[in-house]
């Protein structure tokens, strides 16, 4: 069987690998994981496993033949929910600021993730497309503990793949 030309699996790991290796000390982070926030195993605990950061692909991934051939540009997108709580006194909105900050500086940093390679294929480039303050993540947060808020980035990597 020849080696895929499908990378999601992969590039979702090494953003995983990235953003757990940089930045789980400097944050505190208790999870880092491939998946949504939502399907968390332990959702109903995840206020005692924050901060947390999910990554997911999504919405799409769309495939473009670039030749008459086997190759393909390729670009996965994923959205990465940073989940923390929050005490009383805090200033929360510059807190959560600084801190989704830091996972959008380090993914601008890794234009190439990290010298990640794909077998049968090569990341052309990497793109942090956006920053959501209030996604749609942060109200699930705030009703599982009213103590809870989410930042989520949408963030693209072209590749091209071949036969």
């Amino acid at each position: 069987m020849p080696a895929p030309r499908l990378h999601e699996t992969l590039i979702a790991e090494r953003i995983v690998e990235l953003i757990d290796q940089a930045l789980s000390g400097p944050m505190g982070l208790k999870v880092v994981t491939i998946g949504a926030m939502e399907f968390f195993p332990a959702l109903e605990t995840l206020s005692g496993n924050v901060p947390a950061v999910f990554v997911k692909p999504s919405p799409s991934t769309n495939l473009e033949r670039i030749t008459t051939g086997q190759t393909y540009r390729i670009a996965y997108n994923f959205r990465i929910v940073f989940v923390k709580s929050f005490e009383p006194n805090e200033e929360i909105v510059r807190q959560k600021t600084v801190e989704t900050q830091k996972i959008a500086e380090l993914l601008i940093d890794n234009v190439d993730l990290g010298g990640l390679a794909l077998p049968n294929g090569q990341i052309l480039f990497t793109t942090l497309r956006a920053i959501e303050w209030e996604p749609s993540e942060d109200n699930l947060a705030a009703s599982l503990n009213a103590d809870m808020t989410a930042t989520a980035l949408i963030f693209s990597v072209e590749t091209s793949s071949r036969k």
